[in-house]
């Protein structure tokens, strides 16, 4: 062996190469034959000797889905005279795989035909294991990051982009081709959706400041066509294992949803939806705003409660559907009326409330009258009916005297009760010193002690007896209501009842009353044992209780469905309940309280006209009304002994009731001359001090 040749050899082991040395027959590989070296020999897992074999022999060593290729590159390579380059894989003897790569040129005779290759050979199974881990891995990945919902975007240290995954083309309406190389700011541009201003981008804070950058609360990602979609979006660096920044990964997804959800409910939460003004809570907030300012500062803001005049005319005669429209209409009206700085609000009902930033009183003043006068000229249409308006205007003044925000609210309130009183269709600027707003504030303050009443359960339910005159064994109770504060005193209905029929608490107030007397007459009904309840109910008719109804009760929906839940819920015969309602009640509210009264008269509830004889239409209304007693009205009772006038008034009454089918009872009989004179003039039933005294309607009432 030559030294070149040693040299060759020495070469081709320090590279772990063999020769692959091929025959060709008429220009066919796969007729020729293959000369293998040693060490060529021992990669097909032979014997470690020098080999010639057929070429198809050889091709029995090469995995059966890589024989067509190894035959058609080495054809191929043969044909064009300049070599070849391949890899494949070749099955040993014991079964196991192993991949070789070889090298080759082509050599020919002297008339140029192709007559042999000849090349090297060599093993590259670790490397092709290697990169076959590394190909499955980066798949792996890729298919990790293309199914999962975000969109994942990474760069390199400079904020150039490396790769978007699926979702992240999507939103960016980049693709991952198109993009490699952009500057980050590029692919996915951010801005602020308050104010449309570009944002510094998440990925270059995270690549300055080395550490995850969290959410930003307002981003906006611009996509490639111009859209702008609300994202939430974070980055943190990739860290080599020598602790080098390799670049980011950013995060985002598209929250343009849930953000529109957020908003929504937000808005919903300070507006109202009819209207699309804001509503009473976020007006307050504006309002404590506005206070502290004052305060802190010394601005002078004013504050102004309107209540529409005419509205509830409208409500009632042509719907609530109407009264809707009219709002949404006056507010809009109005919003064109005030400065772009100036707050309108609905505060409820037909309740508006303005907010006039850094205005004095005198322009605040000028301001509610263009307002009021606005109104007042304005005219609504429905169903060819044309209302005017009108509205009654409170102001109070926001200033550093000015103490907390609900008494600035109580007083606007009762500034536009006084407009109300002093004839409607007016302003009238808080004063410290009315008197009548004084009275008004001692109404409102009655609104957190029924709240507490009905808390801490501080309501109380007495009996005042209704006594039959003509030895009727009729067992007859009127329930009243008291209030038994924590402090133990005990409170007359004249001191609440004013406020919870102003600020519409009575159907609240009647609906517990109804529900305390049915849990009273179950709980005496279950107290007694079963025989001797019997025996009561044989020996006398059922107690009877009679009810107080407001006429805002009257004329409630729902209020019969109520009764009627109560007497299911206690097994209450109807029978036992008599509801008192006045005659003014009744007047008001005539045909609500027809179908009211008629119905529950068909389950066998019966009915008291209360204070009969105030009005003198009272006897027009009797036939119209399914009346079971007739209350003569105290006034005329008192001085029966010694007016004239009165006890003719009695006298009537009671005839006309017996004429009508009605039994009468005489209310506030004190004493026993004016006793003994109603029990003359025939008079069915008694109330008052000299046949009963008020008790306690049950154990639990101190």
């Amino acid at each position: 062996m030559s030294d070149l040749q040693r040299r060759l050899q020495m070469a081709l082991e320090a590279a772990h190469m063999a020769i692959w040395d091929s025959r060709i027959v008429d220009g066919q590989v796969i007729d020729g034959s293959v000369s293998w070296s040693a060490r060529g020999a021992a990669l097909l897992g032979l014997e470690e000797r020098a080999l010639t074999q057929p070429f198809r022999s050889f091709l029995d060593y090469v995995h059966a889905d890589d024989r067509d290729k190894v035959v058609a590159v080495l054809q191929e390579g043969m044909r064009h005279g300049d070599g070849y380059a391949l890899q494949y894989r070749v099955v040993w003897p014991d079964g196991s795989e192993h991949w070789l790569s070889a090298k080759a040129q082509v050599f020919t005779d002297a008339a140029g035909r192709p007559e042999r290759t000849l090349g090297v050979i060599w093993d590259i199974t670790e490397h092709m294991a290697r990169e076959l881990m590394i190909a499955e891995r980066k798949e792996l990945a890729e298919v990790t990051l293309s199914s999962i919902a975000d969109g994942v975007i990474t760069t390199d240290p400079h904020g150039k982009t490396r790769y978007l995954n699926r979702v992240a083309e999507q939103l960016t309406g980049w693709s991952n081709d198109m993009a490699q190389g952009m500057d980050i700011g590029l692919t996915m541009p951010l801005a602020d959706e308050r104010t449309g201003e570009a944002l510094e981008h998440v990925a270059m804070r995270c690549l300055q400041q080395r550490q995850a950058i969290g959410i930003f609360p307002h981003a906006q990602l611009i996509t490639r066509e111009g859209r702008r979609i609300a994202i939430e979006e974070s980055a943190a660096p990739i860290w080599s294992c020598d602790g080098a920044i390799l670049g980011a990964v950013v995060v985002f997804r598209d929250v343009s949803h849930e953000r529109k959800l957020s908003q929504e409910l937000s808005w919903q939460a300070s507006h109202d939806t009819l209207t699309q003004l804001i509503n009473r809570r976020e007006f307050e907030h504006l309002v404590a705003g506005a206070l502290r300012t004052a305060k802190q500062e010394g601005h002078a803001h004013a504050l102004l409660y309107l209540d529409l005049d005419q509205f509830k005319v409208i409500n009632d005669t042509c719907g609530h559907a109407a009264g809707d429209v009219l709002l949404q209409l006056l507010a809009k009206m109005l919003q064109g009326k005030m400065r772009d700085s100036d707050i309108l609000a609905r505060l409820g009902g037909d309740e508006l409330g303005v907010l006039l930033p850094h205005c004095p009183l005198d322009h605040a003043r000028l301001i509610g009258e263009q307002l009021r006068q606005s109104i007042h000229e304005f005219r609504f249409t429905w169903d060819e009916r044309s209302f005017e308006l009108g509205v009654s205007i409170g102001i109070v003044e926001i200033n550093q005297d000015s103490k907390s925000m609900s008494e600035l609210l109580s007083a606007a309130d009762q500034a536009c009760y006084l407009a109300k009183e002093q004839g409607r269709n007016r302003i009238h600027l808080y004063q410290e010193s009315d008197v009548m707003l004084a009275q008004r504030h001692g109404e409102m303050l009655w609104i957190s002690r029924l709240n507490e009443a009905f808390t801490h359960d501080y309501f109380r339910l007495y009996a005042m007896p209704i006594v039959h005159l003509h030895d009727s064994p009729e067992h007859h109770d009127e329930v009243l209501i008291r209030i038994r504060n924590g402090k133990g005193d005990l409170i007359l209905p004249g001191a609440f009842i004013p406020a919870a029929e102003r600020y519409d608490m009575m159907l609240s107030i009647d609906r517990w009353v109804i529900r305390a007397v049915c849990a009273h007459i179950e709980s005496v009904r279950d107290s007694l044992p079963p025989l001797e309840a019997l025996a009561e109910s044989r020996r006398r008719a059922p107690a009877l209780y009679s009810v107080n109804l407001s006429g805002m009760s009257l004329a409630a929906p729902g209020l019969q469905d109520y009764i009627t839940a109560q007497f299911v819920q206690y097994a209450i015969a109807p029978e036992q309940i008599c509801f008192e309602i006045t005659e003014t009640a009744v007047i008001a509210n005539l045909p609500k309280a027809q179908v009211f009264m008629r119905q529950l008269k068909a389950m066998g509830c019966r009915f008291s006209l209360d204070d009969f004889g105030s009005g003198f239409s009272s006897f027009g209304y009797l036939r119209a009304l399914p009346v079971d007693y007739l209350k003569i009205d105290g006034i005329f009772v008192r001085g029966i002994a010694t007016n004239a006038i009165n006890r003719a008034m009695v006298k009537a009454i009671n005839e006309v009731g017996h004429v009508m089918g009605l039994q009468t009872v005489a209310e506030y009989v004190e004493n026993a001359e004016t006793l003994a004179i109603i029990r003359e003039l025939g008079v069915d039933y008694a109330q008052g001090y000299a046949v009963g005294s008020l008790r306690p309607l049950t154990a639990g009432v101190d």
